[in-house]
């Protein structure tokens, strides 16, 4: 698969996302070659970032390109410029693939009609995340020995799902892969879309459990999002109590993932994270391998890692 602007995976395929994976399965591995040697990719991260950031600069490091990092703080936009001039800019100056991170759903999109070089999606407020939903398929499949494993298996979203850029990427790729997926969510904090997916809508997580999920995908409630005239929920206390993952959650055989940063004992409780039915470090630790395989695949230099 060859891709040049990667901000969504809405329309992937169970082979794409496959082909994505088994690269990723060849950095995982070790594999050094410099694909990116004599490229230029450019991080311009306009929103908070800790894992993202990190990952994907390692990735493009690590795969021997010459990187730029860009924030608001230190840029022009904090003078004015648009996100389309300073897209422009960082093209006219030589950037292979620019990495965008941004508070506006849609802005890696529009960045995309005004650049030549690659425009990968870093996540774009509650818009796409799809390098988060590649690295936890990688995870998650790894956990289960191969990618084949994923298809029939049952996952659960839960939480936040309003909100939430990671859903929007990562219940495609679900449904894509095989998996049968529901989300566990209260009305208030399900998108207008949610009907469309015609997924199953559970009360809470012990019914995700009744219901067979092997997978309890946890999301972070954003409280940063909702407002004093919407809070969205009564009480974090009772969020939690339907929606927060807790150690009797752990039956036999059941995972635990969420895409982080964790509010601790909000939607999944300490002892959780650290026990052995979580994969969240596993996710952290997959997104390096991932994000150099979808930078490869963006622009064009796979065919040094076959060689």
């Amino acid at each position: 698969m060859q891709i040049k602007n990667f901000l969504t995976l809405e329309d992937a395929s169970k082979d794409e996302l496959k082909e994505v994976l088994d690269l990723a399965r060849t950095y995982a591995a070790g594999h050094t070659v410099p694909a990116l040697a004599g490229r230029t990719v450019c991080l311009a991260f306009f929103e908070a970032s800790t894992r993202t950031a990190v990952s994907f600069e390692l990735a493009a490091r690590r795969a021997g390109a010459d990187v730029i990092s860009l924030s608001e703080k230190g840029s022009a936009i904090q003078k004015g410029e648009s996100l389309i001039d300073t897209v422009v800019t960082l093209d006219a100056l030589g950037a292979d693939a620019v990495v965008i991170r941004h508070p506006s759903a849609g802005a890696a999109r529009l960045a995309a009609r005004h650049a030549n070089a690659a425009i990968v999606n870093a996540g774009d407020g509650c818009g796409q995340h799809p390098t988060q939903a590649l690295l936890d398929l990688h995870a998650l499949s790894t956990s289960l020995g191969d990618f084949d494993e994923l298809a029939g298996r049952k996952v659960a979203v839960v939480g936040d799902v309003l909100h939430s850029r990671v859903a929007r990427s990562v219940i495609p790729a679900f449904c894509a892969a095989g998996m049968e997926v529901s989300l566990v969510a209260p009305n208030t904090l399900l998108p207008r879309e949610a009907g469309a997916w015609e997924l199953p809508i559970l009360p809470s997580v012990d019914d995700a459990l009744d219901w067979g999920a092997e997978v309890l995908y946890t999301l972070r409630l954003q409280k940063e999002r909702m407002t004093s005239r919407s809070p969205r929920v009564p009480s974090v206390a009772e969020y939690s109590r339907y929606y927060g993952v807790a150690k009797r959650h752990l039956k036999p055989g059941v995972l635990v993932m969420h895409p982080g940063p964790v509010n601790r004992g909000v939607e999944i409780s300490g002892d959780v994270v650290l026990s052995d039915s979580s994969l969240v470090s596993d996710q952290v630790a997959s997104g390096i391998a991932v994000r150099s395989a979808v930078l490869a695949l963006a622009v064009g230099a796979t065919e040094k890692l076959a060689a």
